[in-house]
């Protein structure tokens, strides 16, 4: 059976896109799909000094110019947004906007012409699409204020075609149309939008939301389409944490995770905005980092990680909001908390740990999921060490750590000791990445050609996907029960690079390297 595909993402399709934006999803999740080999600290890669601190909320990357080989893109305080080679830190361009870049950039195929767009804010009240090749302005849009959120970029009307939704200080969150930059719609809030909007079909009816978090303590859902507040709830505090949104309690509906500034963790049903649970922590400290949302001690239910200004780092349940453990991180912990296998190349274990960026400290902490006790620190960085991108930069198959710092101006790009390749999770239980597998239980994944085989003896449910350098989820390739035989499917990719495409059925996990010139 051959298969023509294109992503299903929350109730819509888009074909041929890849998206790398803030928290690696829509949804602003922070959990990264690929796995690692830092069983100890990290060594540098390279690192690149720009002209002003790089306290933004993170790194982009992807292949953005179509040349083999994935890039780094990510803004300085000097007002610039770089796009630097992945492997080696070359400036490949960059471009010079009015003031500070502190906006995470999106990388997407906007205008739905051949090649990659950077869709970037800036401090100098401008929202920039920038052509993924050259660095140069496609379109660029005005608004009231300065502009710190990161954008997202997805087809959030149902309409064909992509939008760009970002808030600025002018109290508006916008969307604009992707091929032109012109405004489709705007919603005033009451006062300025730090927050980063994610995206996601929250309520079960058709279409998508917008969920964003306002310094006018308001957690927002607006509707894709029109920018109608669905609903809003007030927390009683300012706002400046990106949401996160997921299935937290496997109840089949949608939760938004916030943090606010009055030192609490808010966990909102997605169809109404009433409160499902809260979590105080330390009196008197702001919660400003965004949540990480995963599965961290395999137990199969979900936990939510989030950082805190008392110092501290809580991991909580996901369903109820106990807290599960809490780490003393010794500085402010005011940034996006980041999870992934980062040693399963050398663990074996196939268990997530979580990276916690630290301020007033010039190093990264590893702390184990399960448990939060530290797995290793990597000092040296600078001071203010901020959200971490975790991503394969150099294509081969490992991920590899990307952070900004406030002290030296520094990009910092960290790999494995050994600059290890083809990183794997060796477990029945767990995701294998190989292109050639003995087969398990009698199933059969790999690659054949342009496309991958799979073989099953009998009927299975199986989900297939297709994931990019960063983590984010490319397409779906197939999702329900498969008869038993052989079965080929052909991904539709057209953007060359990296990718995963993972096998999962209900005993048996696996992926496949898969490059695409």
């Amino acid at each position: 059976m051959g298969i023509l595909v294109a992503l299903f993402i929350f109730g819509q399709t888009y074909a041929d896109t890849t998206w790398t934006m803030y928290g690696g999803t829509f949804e602003n999740t922070h959990c990264q799909k690929m796995v690692g080999a830092m069983e100890t600290a990290p060594d540098v890669k390279w690192s690149y000094v720009t002209g002003d601190p790089v306290e933004s909320y993170g790194a982009a990357v992807a292949n953005v110019d179509g040349i083999a080989g994935t890039e780094v893109v990510i803004g300085s305080g000097d007002g610039k947004v770089y796009c630097l080679n992945g492997t080696t830190g070359a400036v490949k361009w960059s471009y010079a906007t009015g003031d500070g870049v502190r906006s995470s950039p999106s990388i997407a195929d906007v205008d739905g012409i051949a090649g990659m767009e950077v869709v970037v804010g800036s401090y100098d009240d401008k929202v920039y699409c920038l052509d993924g090749v050259t660095g140069t302005v496609k379109w660029s849009y005005v608004t009231g204020d300065l502009v710190c959120a990161s954008p997202v970029v997805a087809d959030v009307d149902g309409i064909a075609g992509m939008e760009v939704v970002v808030g600025g200080y002018d109290k508006k969150v916008y969307c604009l149309d992707g091929v032109s930059g012109a405004l489709k719609w705007s919603y005033t809030t009451n006062s300025f939008v730090y927050s980063s909007p994610a995206v996601a079909n929250v309520d079960g009816i058709a279409g998508m939301e917008i969920l964003v978090g306002s310094s006018d303590r308001k957690v927002y859902c607006l509707d894709g389409a029109t920018g109608v507040v669905k609903w809003a709830y007030d927390t009683g505090s300012m706002i400046w944490a990106p949401p996160a949104v997921a299935d937290l309690d496997g109840s089949g509906t949608m939760e938004i995770v916030i943090g606010v500034l009055l030192s609490k963790v808010y966990c909102l049903n997605g169809v109404d905005g009433t409160v499902k649970w809260s979590y105080q922590t330390g009196l008197g400290d702001w919660v400003s980092s965004s949540p990480a949302i995963a599965d961290l001690d395999g137990n199969g239910t979900i936990e939510v990680v989030i950082g805190s200004n008392d110092n501290k780092v809580y991991c909580l349940a996901g369903a109820t909001g106990g807290l599960e453990w809490s780490y003393n991180a010794g500085g402010d912990v005011h940034r996006g908390i980041s999870v992934a296998d980062l040693d399963g190349e050398v663990s074996g274990e196939c268990k997530l740990e979580v990276l916690v960026p630290n301020v007033f400290a010039d190093y990264l902490i590893c702390l184990n999921g399960e448990d939060g006790s530290v797995l290793w620190t990597k000092s040296g960085l600078g001071e203010d060490v901020h959200d971490i991108t975790i991503a394969d930069i150099d294509d081969d198959g490992c991920v590899e750590l990307v952070v900004g710092t406030l002290g030296d101006n520094k990009i910092w790009a960290l790999d494995d000791v050994g600059d290890s390749s083809d990183c794997m999770c060796d477990s029945s239980n767990d995701i294998e990445e190989s292109n050639a597998r003995t087969p398990q239980n009698g199933i059969e994944f790999r690659s054949m050609g342009k496309g991958v085989y799979l073989f099953t003896p009998n009927a299975v449910q199986v989900d297939i996907n297709v994931y990019d350098v960063s983590g984010s989820l490319e397409q779906t390739i197939y999702k329900g029960v498969l008869s038993k035989g052989g079965h080929t499917f052909i991904p539709n990719i057209k953007s060359s690079g990296v990718y995963f495409i993972t096998l999962q059925s209900h005993n048996f996990k696996q992926s496949l390297k898969m490059i695409r010139f």
